[in-house]
């Protein structure tokens, strides 16, 4: 005989659950404990964040003096700033520094040379927040 209109002769079988039910009903063990970090490069990035604050006061210095064009330590340090910067992930850094780099190197006049400088400063300090 068949069975009743809304009647089932099966037994009815458990639900399955799925990943996302499970995985909202899972308690998150990782909420409790500090995340791991798969970044290889990240303890590079903080050295070369700690660097910048050192590297910070000798713009600051540079620029209290007047940056001359042709300044070699300036020079220097900029080229440093601008490889390093792009190397561990801060291109605004780098643009900024090649940028006063190349004006030092050119001999490029005072007023351009403190505008590329006060530009350099700024983008570090925003790095350093």
């Amino acid at each position: 005989m068949p069975p009743e209109p809304g009647h089932s002769d099966e037994q009815p079988q458990p639900a399955i659950p799925t990943l996302r039910a499970f995985c909202l009903n899972t308690p998150n063990i990782a909420r409790s404990t500090a995340p791991i970090s798969t970044d290889p490069f990240a303890p590079l990035r903080q050295r070369f964040l700690a660097r910048c604050a050192d590297q910070l006061a000798e713009l600051r210095a540079a620029r209290e003096g007047a940056p001359l064009p042709g300044n070699d330590p300036l020079i220097r340090l900029a080229h440093s700033l601008a490889g390093a910067a792009g190397t561990f992930g801060f291109p605004e850094i780098s643009v900024r520094a090649s940028a006063l780099e190349t004006l030092l190197v050119e001999q490029a006049d005072g007023g351009a040379i403190g505008t590329a400088l006060d530009a350099l400063i700024a983008e570090i300090e925003r790095a350093l927040e």
